[in-house]
């Protein structure tokens, strides 16, 4: 399909409907297992229902993957109508700058370019007007209520102690990834806002289970532990494993908090062994597919932006039932995605409600 863009510097488009729009996404995981597989399903969920055909080039974490992939997206023919891609490892600098070359409509998912990148190769509607939008969760604060949370569990363990040091074990995903960097960032506001709270160490372990293990249970040798936070569930679930191998009880001996409302990670906080797991940023999937279809339909994503942030919330043992009642599934199809967009709304000024209590509402009976 050709798409005819009018004005596309002010981000608007005309859409020519006559065949399936055609969206190239540049996976930087696996679209087998794990955190991407989840933002793949829910954005091929939205697809479905609004008539996109997503071809999906997996990158399995490996960066140079993910270059050889954004060649073969350039490569297409006939070239797709529209490119999603992340700036995971900062691979993304060459991909908007490539698809503007082609002009090729881009939307930067995740993960944002870093200030330095934008300084330097350009920002969103201004000399790179094929660059429509980005969307990207506040991970800051995720961050900061994971730490947060493990604030809140020792109290709870130990009850007028307030003063008592905590013991923290960071575990970073990377070094680089702008959403690893924000994470980061709310935990050094949370160890500035809770002082108790000790950070003994901080250290790298590339979103990786096993390094999570390897690394928790070197520190468990000598090291004292009361908490760790980890940048998410695969991380907190590597952390808990060396734990219980040291006989340590988690929720209990150590607190740990992570992220990614993965169906594992679900499970260890309604066991306890988890304080949360934050997240729902993999919904950022099928949000970046309703602005898509906003934009394919119209609507001035660049004069409305195009810097989009939407809100990460905690599953804990409080609302972790219903959500798993609705959800526990998977299965996406069973939103409305149609109402999350801006498409024939009346209001001009209406804005994107990507939560969790949207989300539920949006549920086909």
């Amino acid at each position: 399909m050709v798409v005819t863009f009018l004005a596309l510097g002010s981000g608007q488009a005309c859409a020519a409907p006559d065949k399936q729009p055609r969206v190239a996404f540049i996976n930087p995981g696996y679209g087998t297992h794990g955190f991407w597989k989840d933002v793949s399903d829910t954005m091929h969920a939205a697809a479905r229902q609004f008539g996109f055909d997503i071809v999906e080039f997996d990158s399995d974490r490996r960066w140079p993957l993910m270059a050889e992939n954004a060649n073969r997206v350039f490569m297409m023919d006939p070239p797709p109508d529209y490119i999603i891609a992340v700036n995971e490892h900062q691979q993304g600098g060459r991909i908007v700058i490539e698809a503007n070359a082609r002009h090729i409509p881009i939307f930067m998912l995740l993960n944002d370019l870093t200030e330095e990148q934008k300084s330097r190769l350009g920002r969103a509607g201004h000399n790179l007007p094929y660059w429509i939008a980005t969307l990207t969760p506040d991970n800051e604060k995720a961050g900061f209520d994971i730490a947060r949370s493990l604030v809140e569990a020792e109290q709870q363990l130990h009850p007028g102690t307030k003063k008592r040091d905590i013991c923290l074990l960071s575990l970073a995903g990377d070094s680089n990834t702008p959403a690893s960097l924000d994470r980061m960032e709310g935990l050094d506001v949370a160890l500035g806002k809770f002082p108790q709270l000790k950070e003994k160490r901080r250290l790298v372990v590339n979103w990786s289970y096993d390094e999570a293990y390897k690394r928790t249970a070197t520190w468990l040798q000598d090291g004292c532990l009361d908490a760790v936070w980890a940048a998410n569930d695969d991380i907190a679930r590597g952390a808990i494993a060396a734990i219980v191998k040291a006989g340590k009880v988690p929720g209990k001996d150590v607190v740990v908090g992570g992220l990614n409302w993965s169906a594992k990670g679900l499970k260890l906080v309604k066991d306890g062994q988890m304080t949360m797991t934050h997240g729902g940023h993999f919904l950022a999937g099928a949000w970046i597919m309703v602005m898509l279809n906003d934009f394919h339909h119209g609507i001035d994503l660049q004069g409305r932006g195009p810097n989009y942030s939407f809100p990460m919330q905690a599953l804990t043992r409080d609302n972790v039932d219903r959500f798993e009642a609705v959800f526990g599934q998977r299965n996406w199809d069973v939103v409305d995605f149609s109402k999350f967009g801006l498409v024939g709304q009346k209001d001009k000024n209406a804005g994107y409600h990507f939560d969790l209590d949207h989300l539920f509402a949006a549920v086909k009976n």
